[in-house]
């Protein structure tokens, strides 16, 4: 009696042991995303279906508007891995630092130029103001990207304005304080039902475009393989969750997004897990191209910069290779 009694005893010893060993192994990982539209989505379902947590990871997400100052925080080495588009790390290499981007989606641009009903070309917008998030986003590169389709000069034609992040730029829209603005879904769809007009589509003008992807530095890869390795596999097994899963996806774009319209949640969905974002999350070297071309317009420097130079695949071919991404969709 008493020896079966101890052996009960010791058994759970041993589990309360072994959770904890367990808990001490999670590696505290602070990961940051710069807006609150469905580009996200993949990274906010790998972290609330629990993915992160099964490949020991202990993620904390952290909103902060605009990838300029995300950029800031991961070169202070706060922030080892974010969720950022291409622009900011060709910038921010461009002022000396090693950013590369391991994984990437969204191959399509999904932001809108939403207007005041008066604005009906683009030759209206002339003595206008429009709003961006931050100068070097992704929103910030391709309205300046489709001015100039327009022969339409930023600063001197246009005033850009940063407003901070894309609610703050529907909150522009709604005041006054801006006659147009950069926004995705599914903040362009609320826009639109306030009376908001679309200009133009972003993701209509025939070109790849390299959006947001899993960015960290060339040291932290040096510091941290294994660390990454789970990274990419909790990410791209959200990615699955994300695209096979749609009504826990509409759960958490609406918990992220803080839009409960369920018309608004569907395209925004439709757009990124079904039309946008391929299975396997290889960034696009012809989007990169594209933007680096953008860019070598206006600073000649970046012309000697190739897309290779941006990204390292290392890891997610490992992970296709291997048949992890295949086997998360049988």
């Amino acid at each position: 009696m008493m020896s079966a009694r101890r052996s009960a005893v010791f058994a759970v010893l041993v589990t309360i042991l072994l959770s904890a060993s367990s808990a001490r192994a999670q590696t505290k990982l602070r990961v940051a995303y710069p807006t609150t539209v469905g580009s996200m989505g993949i990274l906010w379902v790998t972290k609330d279906a629990g993915l992160f947590d099964k490949y020991g990871l202990d993620v904390t997400l952290i909103y902060i508007s605009g990838s300029s100052k995300i950029v800031q925080a991961m070169l202070a080495k706060e922030i080892p891995i974010s969720e950022i588009a291409i622009p900011a790390v060709i910038q921010a290499n461009q002022a000396g630092a090693d950013l590369v981007m391991l994984a990437g989606a969204n191959h399509k641009p999904g932001q809108k130029l939403m207007v005041k009903p008066a604005i009906k070309r683009a030759e209206d917008l002339k003595g206008k103001k429009l709003g961006v998030t931050r100068f070097g986003t992704s929103d910030d590169f391709l309205l300046r990207y489709v001015l100039s389709q327009w022969k339409i000069a930023p600063e001197r034609d246009v005033a850009l304005l940063q407003m901070g992040g894309s609610p703050e730029i529907l909150a522009g829209l709604s005041s006054g304080g801006i006659d147009g603005g950069v926004l995705s879904s599914p903040l362009n769809l609320r826009a639109q039902k306030a009376g908001f007009s679309l200009l133009a589509d972003m993701s209509a003008i025939g070109v790849d475009y390299q959006g947001a992807g899993v960015v960290t530095t060339k040291s932290y890869m040096r510091e941290r393989p294994d660390t990454l390795r789970a990274y990419l596999k909790a990410y791209i097994e959200g990615l699955a969750r994300f695209k096979t899963d749609k009504e826990f996806s509409l759960k958490v774009l609406a918990k992220y997004s803080r839009i409960d319209e369920r018309e608004m949640l569907e395209e925004t969905y439709r757009h990124y897990a079904v039309n946008v974002m391929p299975q396997v999350p290889y960034p696009t070297m012809k989007g990169i191209q594209m933007v680096l071309d953008e860019i070598g317009s206006r600073s000649p420097k970046t012309r000697e910069i190739s897309p290779a130079s941006l990204v390292d695949l290392t890891y997610l071919k490992e992970l296709d290779q291997s048949g992890f991404i295949k086997r998360l969709y049988r």
